[in-house]
């Protein structure tokens, strides 16, 4: 029979849920090359949280967990790390990007630059009326657009 410790050990491994009936997007994952690095721009700049870091010595590998809320509030960023790589990772061509709402699209592309992020599109509308939307990349090159969520009235 397992104790209260164990429980709590097992229950870490259910982050996700363990009763879900219906499907959900849990998260994206980005292989990195400098985990402090991303950290700075998902956290600092982008201000996304980190949830969780594991690192696994046996297989040289690092997974770091970040959410603007957390495992159960919606999608998160999954950021690997593996030690040993030394070369920059390809972005092949199906990639697109991830999109992120925030309340203000210039202040938010002047602190990802402000935090190594290189801004790929400055803010532009893509309709008359629609909201202010940008592109940018993070430090290991992934795409990044941000489209505003609070329209200049003041209604969100």
């Amino acid at each position: 029979m397992s104790g209260p410790a164990e429980n709590a050990d097992i229950d870490r491994l259910w982050i996700w849920g363990s009763a879900a009936h219906r499907p959900r997007l849990l998260h994206t994952m980005f292989r990195v090359l400098d985990v402090e690095r991303s950290l700075r721009f998902y956290v600092e700049g982008l201000g996304m949280r980190l949830l969780d870091r594991y690192d696994f010595e046996q297989y040289r590998f690092s997974i770091l967990f970040l959410s603007f809320n957390d495992y159960a509030d919606g999608p998160g960023l999954e950021l690997t790390f593996n030690w040993d790589q030394a070369e920059p990772y390809t972005h092949g061509s199906g990639y697109g990007h991830i999109a992120v709402g925030v309340g203000d699209v210039a202040a938010a592309v002047a602190r990802l630059e402000e935090h190594g992020g290189a801004i790929t599109r400055e803010p532009y509308r893509l309709v008359v009326g629609g909201p202010m939307m940008a592109f940018g990349k993070d430090p290991d090159g992934y795409a990044i657009e941000l489209i505003q969520t609070m329209r200049p009235d003041g209604v969100s």
